[in-house]
């Protein structure tokens, strides 16, 4: 009898390490596809909008009204397919932001970039969370990283700011460095890092800019609403 119990509790046991085990699998699998999702096809949709953007907003001549008309049709299509993606992504596996809350997640970037690049990241955030929907906190969260990882790999800085501010219904970022600076941003490597900023505040009815001059930093800044009837 006693043989009995032990190997009944031995075989539950057995099944609950296999459970965990395959809960742990599939947990994992649904963040690499989530994040495949996130730093991979959404980047690409982000390009190729802010390509055809470069056509019907006139830095690329095009002189036929229809295509004119065209050209805005795919990149309002663009946009929804990234809000789309973006979608499943989150509902995939959920975003630190999700779990933790906006403030706590920029701490813990802040942790994550000065541990991988020793960048003093300087933060001046409000005390409290601001009241930000859902995408609008994933958005600005991914602003923030996007432009602290641009820092890290292009910057050659020593120090970057990171500043958050709420002015009425409205959340202010500014992400700053001391590096090298670009006389370009719009035509360097950089400048895609800037169309998938302007992507990621656009997609919740925001904004994302970026000043930078050789030897003289780089600053990244973005304006997004509270919360977003686009989201």
């Amino acid at each position: 009898m006693v043989a009995l119990v032990i190997a009944q509790r031995d075989r539950v046991a057995l099944r609950k390490r296999s459970e965990a085990l395959v809960a742990r699998a599939q947990d994992e699998e649904r963040a690499w596809v989530a994040g495949e999702l996130h730093d991979d096809i959404l980047q690409r949709v982000a390009l190729l909008r802010h390509e055809v953007e470069q056509f019907w907003s006139g830095t690329l001549p095009v002189r036929d009204p229809h295509t004119i008309t065209r050209l805005r049709g795919i990149s309002a299509e663009l946009l929804d397919l990234g809000v789309a993606v973006r979608n499943i992504a989150r509902r995939l596996h959920p975003t630190v932001v999700d779990q933790v809350g906006f403030l706590p997640a920029v701490h813990a970037l802040a942790d994550e970039i000065r541990g991988a690049s020793g960048i003093a990241v300087t933060l001046r955030l409000p005390p409290e969370n601001p009241p930000l929907g859902a995408e609008v906190a994933r958005a600005a969260y991914r602003i923030v990283q996007e432009a602290l990882r641009n820092t890290a790999r292009h910057s050659s800085s020593a120090t970057a700011s990171v500043e958050v501010q709420v002015h009425g219904q409205r959340l202010f970022i500014r992400v700053a460095d001391a590096g090298r600076g670009l006389d370009h941003p719009e035509k360097s490597t950089n400048g895609i890092g800037l169309a998938i900023l302007r992507e990621r505040a656009l997609s919740v009815g925001g904004s994302a800019d970026i000043t930078s001059d050789t030897g003289r930093g780089t600053v990244v800044t973005a304006s997004l609403p509270l919360r977003s009837d686009l989201a």
